[in-house]
């Protein structure tokens, strides 16, 4: 068996399972990010909508209707 060779490739292997590594957890950062700002988005529509639009009486109370004969 060469151990030279092994003790060669083992360095680069592990280098490039560090590299994935810290590949994916720059990636779900990232998605993090992106989902963030996207609720932060939805949010500030939703204030902006709320804002133009005037206020609904929240209680209903139904319709009376008064018939005279």
């Amino acid at each position: 068996m060469d151990i030279e060779r092994t003790q060669q490739v083992s360095p680069r292997l592990s280098a490039e399972r560090i590299a994935a590594q810290q590949q994916i957890a720059a990636l779900k950062l990232s998605n993090d990010i992106t989902k963030a700002q996207g609720q932060a988005s939805i949010q500030l529509i939703q204030a902006a909508v709320g804002a133009a639009t005037p206020s609904q009486p929240s209680a209903n109370i139904g319709n009376n209707v008064n018939i005279k004969v």
